[in-house]
């Protein structure tokens, strides 16, 4: 994990601490827009009162002049204020995450107490999250806050589904697509995710869908014939298991007057032949995901079905193609088969939060809104 914590402030450690800088400090402060910049200044020479530089409480309030933080219990929020009070207060407190991450979990990072505070909170994605796991998202927030900005300049890629009737994917359908950036923060308040136009928060793509088992021939049917031609005082037989088609009889001799006949017989029976069988259709392509940043999408070929067993039998036809997998946000494709493509995981999840910035097909790929 590669995060680092920075905050405006603290400030006023030791020395004088005049009305004109606490004015500058938390009325005219506007805080810097990327882990690399600056705090920038509003021109601000109204006069400012005590009063207004009470510590603000209220968690509903999204701009607090004086914010409630862990850093600045000490600021009177009602009577007894003091400008010593604001010996290492900050304004804005800032968390920057460059490099790799997977499964980022961003409530646990070091925020010092102040998730449930009202003190304005960035967390800058420089780098990249991911998941390799459609079961977890590669970020994720799950605590009750206040005025928290996931300010988006980098990756957030979900996983991608498996194909179905792969190893670990179900039998046919194709395996949905994990989420991006997922958050849950029930009770709080101004929760903002902010795209920048050089992000990207993709959910996975789904799975595709198994193909198909191809159809089954169908059976043939084999004659086989005996003859009997003999000379005989009776009437011969067709063998056991032999069916008698046709018959006649002459004299076998004129001795008296024909006494011994010559007998023809024609005798048949009939045996089926296997029909061939249908081949295995093929395994469903996997989605586009952090797990599978590249290389083909595409199901399997599915096997070849079978030849028949003769006589007028019938071959298996081929099982089908597997579904191609889904691109980023897109759902898994679907085949002949039973079941269906894995849908396509989220770009953004959960509730209670809204989304800023630039939001296009480029940075942002999957639902998103809550």
């Amino acid at each position: 994990m590669a995060t680092s914590v920075s905050k405006a402030g603290p400030y006023y450690s030791s020395g004088e601490i005049k009305f004109s800088s606490l004015r500058s400090n938390f009325r005219a402060q506007i805080r810097k827009s990327s882990s690399g910049g600056s705090e920038t200044f509003n021109t601000d020479t109204a006069a400012i009162s005590a009063s207004s530089l009470r510590r603000n409480t209220n968690n509903s309030s999204t701009s607090p002049i004086v914010p409630n933080a862990t850093e600045n219990v000490n600021i009177s929020s009602s009577s007894d204020w003091k400008t010593s009070q604001f010996r290492n207060s900050i304004k804005y407190y800032y968390i920057s995450q460059s490099g790799t991450d997977t499964n980022l979990d961003i409530d646990g990072l070091t925020w010092n107490g102040n998730l449930g505070r009202n003190i304005n909170k960035f967390m800058f994605i420089d780098g990249t999250c991911g998941s390799s796991s459609v079961t977890s998202a590669a970020a994720e927030f799950a605590a009750t806050t206040y005025n928290l900005t996931i300010d988006v300049y980098g990756n957030i890629l979900g996983a991608g589904g498996r194909g179905g009737g792969t190893s670990g994917a179900p039998a046919i359908s194709g395996e949905s697509g994990g989420n991006a950036l997922a958050i849950s923060s029930s009770g709080g308040n101004n929760i903002v995710v902010f795209v920048r136009s050089t992000a990207r928060i993709y959910g996975g793509g789904g799975g595709g869908e198994k193909g198909a088992t191809g159809a089954n021939g169908t059976s043939g049917t084999c004659y086989e014939y005996y003859y009997i031609n003999q000379c005989s005082t009776g009437a011969p037989s067709c063998p056991g298991g032999w069916n008698q088609i046709s018959s006649g009889w002459g004299c076998c001799t004129w001795r008296r007057g024909c006494a011994v006949a010559r007998w023809t017989r024609t005798c048949e029976r009939t045996y089926s032949t296997s029909a061939g069988t249908g081949g295995d259709g093929g395994t469903g392509g996997p989605g586009r995901g952090y797990n599978y940043q590249s290389g083909s999408l595409s199901g399997s070929t599915g096997t070849a079905g079978t030849s028949g067993g003769g006589c007028g039998s019938t071959a298996g036809t081929n099982g089908e193609t597997g579904g191609d997998g889904g691109l980023y946000g897109s759902s898994g494709g679907n085949t002949g088969n039973s079941g269906t493509g894995g849908t396509a995981g989220r770009a953004i999840s959960g509730s209670n939060y809204s989304v800023d910035g630039t939001l296009n097909t480029d940075t942002l790929k999957g639902l998103y809104q809550p």
